[in-house]
């Protein structure tokens, strides 16, 4: 008896642990909260915003593209952009009404191979 109870308790206690930590995100009447988790996706260039792709094939037009992503956060929407070429590495960032910002540069080392 002792055998099979014990992981009944189990499952229940797991269960409702779970079932508190979801809770979180809900309000009292079951509907999800305002607050919300940032959702971060991988997307391809077609995506963008037109205004932010002319400005991507404008102004680094002999760069190529290594990571673009989405950022969803309370309701905000973001992009996120690496471009490199052979010299550097640029990170840039976004929302569908601004243009783009270098949030970071990083030279490539010349002297590794």
């Amino acid at each position: 008896m002792k055998k099979s109870i014990f992981p009944i308790v189990l499952c229940l206690t797991l269960g409702t642990v779970h079932a508190h930590a979801n809770n979180g995100n809900f309000n009292n009447e079951g509907e999800r909260s305002k607050k919300s988790n940032t959702v971060v996706r991988n997307i391809l260039s077609d995506k963008l915003p037109s205004k932010l792709l002319a400005s991507i094939k404008k102004e680094y037009k002999d760069y190529w593209i290594t990571a673009l992503s989405k950022e969803e956060a309370s309701g905000k929407i973001s992009y996120h952009i690496t471009v490199e070429n052979a010299d550097q590495i640029i990170s840039l960032s976004a929302t569908r009404s601004s243009g783009w910002a270098v949030a970071r540069i990083v030279p490539k080392d010349q002297g590794t191979f």
